[in-house]
């Protein structure tokens, strides 16, 4: 009987404790995009995190940590408390990194997935002046001048980066990559004809194409763009067999408890139900996904195999 008075005793003396243990969030979150201000993954992290804060009650801090084609943000977050008070956006170039530079980290052994958010194709678009209106003239313009048009990377290994990398590849052409940060500073110097092509996300081109400053070809989806349906898919432009697709998703630190990952995949996919989130979305051309954590897991793993096999097969490099 005194025995388990005494257990008694424990059990309701650490019932306070146990209850604090269970409370989540106890402070405001950051959500680390590591990317510049202006690209898509910004757009769709803070439409997320705007949102994720309400439900949650607390704010969810946004940093930009751009650098190392999405790998310096990747880092800060790894080490990061397992907590699920640090947030992290990744995009489809953190499963293609491992395979083009060393990391100070593990995309599948330093991360628990969350969410994937959304996918987005890319969007082919030329500055003004370059005499082309079509993915073949664009082709034909290229084989006419090897090496001599040039096409914005937002970051090596990037979305950018590797669409344009595998066109080249598929259409025998040779133009020069110019790496950026980020699809901003991308953006602005196509707009200003420093460079003469992009393959952007389709958030940081559609603004600039709908009030004609620069001239979209195509989609990189394997099926036109709701958002954009005047454009061909580069398949339908001669390009047979060629698709890429920009992926969006949200990972915590390893270690955090699943009762928290659970609660964060909840609040995405609440966030992602919401009408107005649907259409902001869609009206960048976005399609909702909503992958829970299982499942993205599993995602990742095979899109870092893929991404290796293809980037062998392409001998894409780190420039």
């Amino acid at each position: 009987m005194k025995s388990a008075a005494l257990v008694c005793l424990a059990l309701a003396a650490g019932a306070p404790f146990a209850a604090i243990a269970q409370e989540f969030p106890v402070r405001p979150l950051r959500l680390i995009i590591p990317y510049p201000p202006g690209g898509g993954t910004d757009l769709i992290g803070r439409i997320v995190a705007k949102r994720v804060g309400d439900r949650l009650g607390q704010t969810v801090v946004v940093d930009n940590r751009a650098g190392g084609n999405g790998a310096i943000g990747a880092a800060a977050a790894a080490s990061g408390a397992p907590d699920g008070h640090t947030l992290l956006m990744i995009i489809s170039t953190h499963t293609v990194l491992p395979s083009l530079q060393k990391l100070s980290y593990d995309l599948v052994k330093d991360f628990t997935a969350v969410t994937h958010i959304a996918d987005l194709p890319n969007v082919l678009g030329v500055r003004n002046a370059l005499p082309v209106t079509s993915v073949a003239e664009l082709i034909a313009l290229a084989r006419k001048n090897p090496g001599q048009l040039t096409y914005a990377g937002a970051g090596m290994g990037g979305p950018s980066h590797l669409s344009a990398a595998l066109f080249n590849h598929m259409t025998g052409t040779r133009m020069l990559h110019v790496p950026y940060k980020g699809t901003g500073p991308a953006t602005i110097d196509l707009l200003g004809g420093q460079v003469d092509l992009m393959f952007s996300t389709s958030p940081g081109i559609i603004p600039h194409m709908r009030s004609g400053k620069l001239r979209a070809l195509a989609v990189t989806d394997s099926k036109r763009s709701p958002a954009l349906p005047e454009l061909p898919t580069i398949d339908e432009a001669g390009v047979k067999g060629y698709v890429f697709v920009s992926w969006y998703g949200m990972v915590v630190r390893a270690g955090t408890p699943v009762r928290i990952i659970d609660r964060l995949h909840a609040e995405n996919t609440a966030v992602l139900q919401m009408p107005e989130v649907r259409q902001l979305l869609e009206d960048q051309g976005g399609q909702i996904t909503g992958r829970g954590p299982a499942e993205f897991a599993a995602y990742l793993r095979t899109e870092i195999k893929r991404w290796a096999e293809i980037i062998a097969v392409t001998n894409i490099k780190a420039e």
